[in-house]
């Protein structure tokens, strides 16, 4: 089967996966939205596509659905405290930190320390139960840190000793403003 891969710019960048965790950004210019996921791939190679899932309680299904844009930030191993974080409440650019975002060319936050980053635009969604899967043609995408390994899921789940979490895990139901 010929994957059409040898076409495809943003290949270095999809090597650099495991079951990796992805910091899934999206904005509207008045709201944001941050949640992480593993449920991420490439989806198309020419043209370059990212397939990602927003669960339909987020608002940053609404916002990703309005605006037409998202980003994925592959999160580096080293980041683990962040992730941690996160999911203790510090669920917003105000709270997280200015200075830890850049911006590409959709205006989502995109994590500077992260490995790589995927900056999309919606191609197609498709409603599929609890989820909404969103299809994006990657406009710009980069290796930020190749040098670092990505936090996956497997050490989240399994092999990881220490726990950065700061009380009861919050799910990032709610956005915030810009």
């Amino acid at each position: 089967m010929d994957s059409r891969q040898q076409f495809d710019k943003y290949s270095p960048i999809y090597n650099l996966r495991s079951r990796g965790v992805f910091f899934v950004s999206t904005t509207d210019g008045k709201r944001g939205h941050f949640h992480f996921g593993c449920w991420t791939t490439q989806c198309s190679h020419e043209p370059p596509r990212m397939l990602t899932c927003f669960p339909k309680e987020f608002e940053g299904t609404d916002i990703v659905q309005k605006s037409g844009v998202f980003s994925l930030s592959m999160v580096a191993a080293d980041q683990e405290e962040f992730h941690d974080h996160f999911f203790s409440g510090d669920q917003s650019i105000e709270v997280i930190g200015k200075e830890k975002f850049m911006y590409a060319e959709t205006g989502c936050p995109i994590l500077k320390d992260a490995v790589a980053y995927f900056d999309c635009k919606v191609h197609q969604t498709i409603d599929n139960g609890d989820f909404l899967i969103v299809i994006g043609d990657i406009v710009k995408g980069e290796a930020l840190h190749p040098e670092k390994k990505t936090l996956n899921v497997e050490y989240i789940a399994n092999e990881r000793t220490t726990n950065y979490h700061k009380g009861p895990i919050s799910l990032p139901i709610k956005g915030f403003d810009m």
